[in-house]
């Protein structure tokens, strides 16, 4: 199921997903009676926020494309199966979040390593391969292909890195919240948790990040000291 040629008939919309909500309501009643322009209508507003949260589950760009697009045949296929009463955005990155955790599962099975673990690997993606550019996580700028280029510009690989140190659910809740824009209703419901429970984890997940901050401010000021000292001394 081909649908990325649906956004070229089209230059109405503006920011992807940031529709007039009475405009959105309309859209949503008619694609759960089955109308394929108000899928396309969808595809077009939502399809970059999907492969954005995809790629930040896991870590790769081509996988993040194929696990939106699966996602939007499955929405085409039982459009009857989304209750318009919930947010679509809501549905749609818990169908985002399902489909990567089975595709970091499968992969993981298929190299016979553990899932993301806490203190530096997510999804397959090491905090040194992240570093030195050598996962598929960071690629090399491609004019060839835009939108891989605007992801990658998207993405603050300083910022990610950290972001790599926490927990997977971690990583998620701020994604969520602070990149995706969710409520915390919102996106509890994506992580399957109630909103007092998120609410806690992204508490500890902020306050863990900043840890991470204020680790490497420090790790900085002491190397920056004993480099002076070094200095004085040869001198």
């Amino acid at each position: 199921m081909e649908y990325k040629n649906a956004e070229a008939r089209t230059s109405q919309s503006g920011k992807a997903g940031q529709a007039p909500p009475e405009e959105e309501n309309a859209v949503l009643l008619k694609f759960r009676e089955g109308s394929l322009e108000a899928f396309e209508w969808l595809v077009r507003h939502y399809r970059e926020p999907a492969v954005r949260f995809a790629y930040h589950l896991t870590g790769d760009y081509y996988t993040a494309e194929d696990l939106a697009q699966d996602c939007f045949a499955y929405l085409l296929v039982y459009p009857e199966k989304y209750d318009y009463r919930a947010s679509f955005k809501t549905y749609l990155f818990t169908l985002v979040r399902n489909k990567s955790i089975d595709s970091i599962r499968k992969r993981a099975r298929q190299r016979s390593m553990p899932l993301a673990e806490e203190g530096g690997r997510l999804a397959g993606t090491d905090i040194a391969d992240l570093a030195s550019g050598k996962t598929g996580s960071i690629h090399i700028p491609d004019e060839d292909n835009p939108e891989r280029l605007a992801i990658i510009r998207e993405e603050d690989r300083e910022w990610r890195r950290r972001l790599l140190r926490l927990k997977p659910e971690y990583c998620q809740a701020i994604y969520l919240v602070d990149l995706a824009q969710l409520s915390y209703e919102q996106a509890a419901a994506v992580m399957g948790r109630g909103a007092m429970s998120f609410k806690v984890l992204l508490h500890r997940a902020r306050k863990k990040l900043r840890q991470v901050y204020e680790k490497e401010e420090w790790d900085c000021e002491v190397q920056g000291a004993e480099a002076r000292t070094g200095a004085a001394i040869s001198g």
